[in-house]
């Protein structure tokens, strides 16, 4: 792994860097509510997107860490997740991002119906609708959906979570999706941006990759740009908010009709996170088996007797042996002994390929770590099941004894815990520029929720 992700001071400086990209964002809507951009005419807002973007969330960090870690910019784009991963993942990943659109919906307006029964009128600006043509719906497209799938993306699920991997998958998760709400800087827009933003992380965490996120924000983006269009252009879509809202409906049936489409929405999420997951999880199966365990091809796992156990070890300490794969090289397969009985042949297969796991594993490994086995018989009932519920668990929801999975346990598969991580404690002083990030993003939020009761 990069030297950027091993270095004890990442957490320090993601804080930090955050902190000044925070700064920076409310000095710009100060700047843009002072009219001080008006100068850009109709390109006003897209210049503020473009400084927003490109200016403080990507250059900014990209500055600092190549300053502080003396770091190329491809090895910066690799450490904060940009990785290559499966056709399947990016597939699962659009559909995710219909289910991101319309979860956000459904968490906007229960919160915005909340927070103006506390007295908040959100500010609506009355005028005319103007005419959007189809060159002006390709450019909102750029700055309204690539830049901020990009970017936002960049450093919120790359910069935030290579610093919180520290701190363990839960407060990662906790804490990339509050700093993405508090950044839009709007009560309105608070709390849908903070349960997605969490839903992007844990995507990212799932995937190991950031591109699957960028996918998912991209299309979430880009649904509420093509809606403007369509009810400009009427086109197909124009209708969509007032078919969403309900408005010819009783209040009862809308909120059967609501509850049942939101659990909907909470089964397809699950089920494409599942997918995932699954996706993910065989593909860096099969690299490890080929690296750690010197196998040429995948196929050969299918007939031998020890995949199983090769698949509970990487379940069980997967993590620390993912994080060795650079150093390891993949060491060739010996030609197995061959008999006429197929029924000897896999046995034979099976036990040289036993052999030769333990004798692979023990050759590549780095000096000074110790490498676990490929013999494991004795305590290794729970790390069987989760090896064999691996290729089941989307399809099934079972473990393989036949009980249903719960909601914990199915976390604890999806994000698995790391208890070292968990119980670390930041210092003082690698938190205190979260906590200022924090405080700064919610007296902004919270003004504006005061603006709107006034």
């Amino acid at each position: 792994m990069e030297e950027l992700l091993k270095n004890e001071k990442r957490l320090f400086w993601s804080n930090l860097c955050y902190f000044i990209i925070l700064t920076l964002f409310v000095v710009l809507r100060i700047v843009s509510s002072a009219g001080l951009l008006k100068f850009a005419g109709e390109w006003q807002d897209r210049l503020f997107t473009i400084i927003v973007q490109i200016l403080i969330l990507f250059s900014v960090p990209m500055l600092i860490y190549r300053f502080v870690y003396k770091q190329k910019t491809k090895d910066i784009f690799r450490s904060f997740g940009f990785r290559k991963t499966s056709g399947k993942v990016l597939l699962c990943s659009v559909g995710m991002g219909f289910v991101a659109f319309f979860l956000i919906i459904f968490v906007s307006t229960f919160f915005s119906v909340f927070i103006q029964m506390l007295g908040y009128r959100p500010y609506v600006q009355y005028g005319a609708t103007t005419e959007t043509s189809f060159w002006t719906f390709l450019l909102d497209l750029v700055f309204i959906a690539m830049l901020p799938g990009m970017f936002e993306e960049f450093s919120h699920r790359g910069m935030l979570m290579s610093g919180f991997s520290k701190l363990g998958s839960f407060r990662a998760v906790l804490l990339s999706g509050l700093l993405f709400g508090l950044m839009h800087l709007n009560i309105t827009q608070f709390f849908y941006a903070f349960v997605v933003g969490m839903l992007l992380a844990s995507v990212a965490l799932i995937t190991k990759s950031i591109w699957p996120s960028v996918i998912i924000h991209f299309i979430n983006n880009g649904l509420n740009t093509y809606i403007d269009y369509a009810e400009s252009a009427n086109i197909f879509g124009a209708r969509f908010n007032e078919f969403i809202n309900l408005s010819g409906v009783n209040i009862l049936t809308r909120f059967l009709l609501y509850t049942l489409v939101l659990c909907l929405v909470v089964y397809v999420g699950t089920w494409l996170l599942l997918k995932m997951f699954k996706y993910t999880k065989q593909a860096q199966f099969y690299k490890f088996a080929k690296e750690f365990a010197g196998l040429k091809d995948s196929k050969q796992l299918l007939d031998v007797e020890n995949a199983q156990e090769l698949l509970a070890i990487y379940l069980s300490q997967g993590k620390n042996i993912d994080a060795e794969l650079s150093k390891l090289k993949p060491q060739a397969q010996p030609d197995l002994p061959q008999s006429n009985e197929s029924q000897s042949t896999e046995q034979t297969q099976a036990a040289g390929c036993s052999a030769n796991l333990t004798s692979a594993s023990a050759q590549n490994a780095p000096e000074g770590r110790a490498v676990p086995q490929i013999v494991m018989r004795e305590n290794t009932h729970n790390v069987q099941d989760a090896a064999q519920a691996l290729p089941e668990l989307s399809q099934t929801g079972k473990l393989p004894n036949g009980q249903k999975m719960s909601l914990t346990d199915l976390m604890k598969i999806i994000l698995p815990r790391n208890k070292q991580a968990e119980q670390y404690k930041p210092t003082f002083k690698e938190n205190f520029f979260l906590y200022c990030s924090i405080f700064l993003g919610a007296v902004v939020t919270f003004m504006t929720f005061l603006w709107g009761l006034f």
